[in-house]
């Protein structure tokens, strides 16, 4: 009998078994896992099976390093069956990603690591805001972790559940950085910079080749109380159009770019 409470790591998956009672695997995700394995090796996060080796948290993650014919990290824990299957997926709802950042970070999950650095750096931001940020999701939609994301043909995976996996990659961290301070320079002039509508708004205009922040400022600057609260993105957008457009002989379209 292996040791419990401990971090084992096996490429034998065939002793592990499925407690009976257990909510049914998704497929989707499941394959998506597997991608993920293949693409950017080992998943950090254990498995946790019982003494009879019945995983009681991490069957996807086990089917998937079946999938990958990878290996797994897994943690023995005494007494643990259904009921306890249940109060986990219960409990892992009420995780904040916060709290999933914090448990990857602790793990020396790099991508986490970066992140929770950022985070402490920049407190006046938001977690949702931070995450997007450091994804580079410069999207002038959304910059919310709920959205779907698509890499490849046919391949649509969900931002939270690639969050809370600890499978999340993040970006250029240099570059969520340098957006960061660009958001901060907003301060002087809007009570409201660090509202999250404004700062998707703002990271939209990051995308744009026309867009000059450095502009932007100068003619913020000489609009005192022009920057106002809005109630959604496409609001922001058509005033920070306005604002910078403000005397300007060429106008350029920041709408709709």
């Amino acid at each position: 009998m292996k040791e419990v409470n401990r971090v084992f790591k096996t490429n034998d998956l065939t002793g592990f078994k499925t407690i009976k009672g257990n909510r049914p695997p998704n497929p989707q995700h499941v394959k998506r896992l597997a991608i993920s394995i293949q693409e950017n090796g080992l998943l950090q996060n254990p498995i946790i099976v019982n003494e009879d080796m019945e995983v009681v948290d991490g069957q996807h993650r086990l089917m998937a390093a079946r999938k990958a014919e990878s290996s797994i990290y897994f943690i023995i824990v005494e007494g643990y069956h259904l009921q306890q299957v249940q109060v986990l997926n219960l409990n892992q709802k009420n995780w904040t990603k916060k709290d999933f950042m914090n448990g990857y970070a602790d793990m020396g999950v790099a991508a986490y690591v970066k992140l929770r650095d950022f985070v402490n750096k920049n407190n006046d931001l938001n977690m949702t805001d931070c995450i997007a940020i450091c994804a580079n999701n410069l999207s002038s939609s959304s910059s919310s972790i709920n959205q779907k994301y698509r890499k490849g043909s046919d391949r649509v995976f969900n931002m939270v559940e690639i969050f809370e996996e600890g499978t999340w990659l993040g970006g250029d961290f240099d570059l969520a950085q340098r957006n960061a301070d660009k958001i901060y320079m907003v301060k002087p002039y809007y009570n409201g910079y660090n509202r999250s509508t404004f700062v998707q708004a703002l990271l939209g205009m990051f995308r744009i080749d026309e867009f000059d922040f450095t502009q932007f400022i100068k003619k913020l600057s000489i609009q005192g109380g022009k920057l106002i609260d809005c109630t959604s993105v496409t609001q922001y957008r058509l005033l920070i159009e306005e604002i910078y457009n403000y005397k300007s002989r060429d106008k350029v379209n920041l709408r709709y770019t």
